[in-house]
């Protein structure tokens, strides 16, 4: 997952993200942890199974990653969900800075 580091403008990370760089055909490669769809909760289940299909569908790559193993550990501890874009969206984040409302 070094990815991440190398260059933060083209990862992100969060449901609501992610959603947002698919919308904009913007997203390179989905990483997920393996805990999200093992969640206690079903609807938070079937919100990441739908999210995985749409990508695939689309084409894009989607690494699901084992929280056995510290790549997916340090993804779960990221939000669990993160996407390597293939060109920076300044404006989503710049849209978050705006109403600043926390999600999870």
């Amino acid at each position: 997952a070094d990815v991440l580091n190398d260059d933060p403008d083209k990862a992100f990370y969060g449901y609501k993200h992610c959603m947002r760089a698919q919308a904009s055909m913007a997203i390179d490669t989905l990483l997920v942890a393996d805990s999200l769809f093992r969640s206690p909760d079903i609807a938070t289940r079937k919100k990441y199974v739908d999210m995985v299909e749409t990508v695939k569908e689309s084409g894009t790559e989607v690494l699901v990653f084992s929280t056995q193993h510290s790549s997916g550990q340090q993804l779960k501890e990221l939000s669990g969900i993160a996407a390597i874009l293939r060109f920076p969206l300044p404006e989503i984040l710049e849209e978050e800075d705006d109403d600043s409302s926390s999600e999870d």
